[in-house]
């Protein structure tokens, strides 16, 4: 095809979408189908009459070329033109299949909060000029009750760093934000590195290989482990140690780099580019959830953090407010991601900074959420890949997890019956999120909903759900506040265990199912035994 070229068939699967653009500089080859099986589903035509199928469908599949389905776009980026999951859906055909699910819990989104430690010597713009880690400290993880997740530079802060006049200062600080009872303590490696894998050509090293330590050549063992002792040796409380460590830079450790991590009991957490806000919401710039190796797995950090917010700290300081727009893009109408507050030390730096991030821990924190410390998170991610889905001749279904405790069910697929070995399900934006509460699950399912005493969420991780008739035995490991609540409901008392307030009520949404709101403002491990009737 030459000179003008433009769609003839197909525009419902383009439109919506930035439209696929053909130079009239040069010929485009003219794909066409010669297979009475084969269906042409989107076809342009140049201003000869001449056509081309660029995206079309088999018995066996299909296939799209170019220059779809992604697009290159002037500044550097790409976008999708069509919709990649109607692209796989009715191309492949691929039966529904309930899917392992690492952004829920307990029938909620995930919601968890990690701070890189960069920026720690940085003086904030305040009264005073205090180190941006104590403004953090005052006014966000002591502020905020979440579960966070905060890590350090040992070159930073540690007397082995750049700065050992200022070491002692830093490392109180340190100390005081290690032993809040919300802060669980991560590693950022001791010289930061920028780059993991030098298998890579990286033609523009702008900071160098990692900071600018004297007379320091970066040793993996030292960034991962060593770092690790110093940090639980000197700067953590008593019952504390480093959980994970939180790659620096590129965050692109090899499998060997990974085995290190691993080998020394330490989860691992970053890397990834997923960033979508309005305006700029195409896929191509969300990441997948892990990557996974034979020996070893990186779990990516659900969403990328201020930088790119902040334009790289050139303008808007105050950008990582619009965190909440990719929360909410990436939250429905398909739930891709958990709830991921991610940033540095150096948020701390400015008041636009720290309002756009407290803006964004004000919002986070009014969302129906299961919070999780980043490792508890990590420790489900990581396993998605040994998550086993099967179906029985009779058409169950069998699951096994070793780490998942969420499995998405799509709509298609109806509603589990009440034999099913699970403690209930919620309605989520994309199906039906059930909760799980053994490694080994067998699932039935029903065009219609039986009725039923069921948990419907929690805002914390299951430990027993056993229900024998109108008896429920429940415990449940919270960072908050307990809230639960149980669907088909009619009548529900408190028997035995910690002390509950019980709400009955109407759900406001259809189906408008009678349910039973349990809570107290206990956090840890709560349990007790309900007598409740269903409704």
């Amino acid at each position: 095809m030459t000179g003008n070229i433009t769609q003839k068939t197909g525009k419902n699967w383009t439109k919506n979408h930035y439209p696929a653009t053909f130079s009239q500089f040069e010929p485009h080859q003219a794909w066409a189908p010669n297979q009475l099986a084969v269906s042409s589903l989107i076809s342009f035509a140049d201003e000869h009459g001449k056509e081309a199928t660029m995206l079309f469908k088999a018995p066996w599949g299909g296939a799209i070329v170019s220059p779809f389905p992604v697009l290159s776009l002037a500044n550097d980026t790409e976008t999708w033109i069509v919709d990649p999951f109607r692209l796989l859906d009715e191309t492949l055909q691929l039966p529904t299949i309930p899917a392992a699910d690492a952004t829920t819990e307990s029938g909620l989104r995930i919601l968890t909060a990690h701070i890189d430690g960069d920026g720690f010597p940085s003086k904030g713009w305040f009264p005073g000029k205090p180190y941006t880690a104590k403004v953090l400290l005052d006014h966000v993880f002591s502020h905020y009750p979440l579960p966070q997740t905060v890590s350090i530079i040992e070159g930073e802060i540690g007397k082995r760093g750049l700065y050992p006049e200022q070491s002692p200062a830093m490392e109180r600080i340190a100390r005081d934000i290690f032993k809040l009872p919300n802060v669980e303590i991560a590693s950022h490696t001791f010289s930061h590195p920028f780059f993991w894998d030098h298998s890579k050509v990286i033609k523009k090293k702008q900071y160098g290989d990692h900071l600018p330590i004297p007379g320091y050549t970066v040793d993996y063992n030292n960034e991962i482990i060593t770092t690790a002792n110093y940090i639980n040796n000197q700067l953590a409380p008593k019952g504390k140690k480093v959980e994970l460590i939180l790659w620096s830079g590129k965050a692109d450790p090899t499998e060997r780099i990974l085995k290190i991590a691993e080998k020394a009991n330490l989860l691992n957490v970053n890397g990834g580019n997923t960033y979508v806000v309005r305006g700029k919401n195409s896929f191509t710039q969300v990441s997948a959830t892990i990557v996974w190796y034979p020996d070893a797995v990186q779990v990516y950090a659900p969403v990328l953090n201020e930088n790119l917010y902040t334009n790289l700290w050139t303008e808007h300081h105050d950008g990582y407010g619009r965190a909440v727009e990719t929360f909410e893009i990436l939250g429905s109408p398909r739930r891709l991601k958990t709830i991921s507050i991610y940033y540095h030390m150096y948020s701390g730096a400015y008041p636009a900074s720290l309002n756009g991030l407290k803006n964004v821990y004000d919002w986070a924190m009014k969302q129906p959420t299961t919070p999780l410390y980043l490792s508890e998170y990590a420790k489900r991610a990581r396993t998605l890949y040994e998550t086993g889905i099967a179906k029985t001749l009779n058409g169950d279904w069998l699951i096994t997890s070793s780490g998942v405790k969420s499995i998405r069910l799509p709509n298609e697929l109806g509603y589990p019956t009440t034999t099913s070995q699970i403690a209930g399900w919620n309605k989520g934006p994309d199906g039906r999120y059930l909760i799980l509460t053994s490694p080994r699950t067998r699932l039935t399912t029903s065009q219609q909903q039986e009725k039923g005493i069921r948990l419907q969420s929690v805002n914390g991780q299951l430990l027993k759900w056993e229900q024998q008739g109108n008896t429920i035995s429940w415990s449940v490991y919270s960072h908050m506040p307990l809230t639960m609540t149980l669907a088909g409901v009619s009548q529900c008392q408190r028997q035995s265990g910690d002390r509950v307030t019980i709400r009955r009520t109407v759900e406001q949404t259809q189906p408008r199912e009678r349910i039973a709101i349990i809570t107290t403002n206990k956090t840890g491990v709560i349990s007790g035994t309900l007598r409740c009737s269903a409704s």
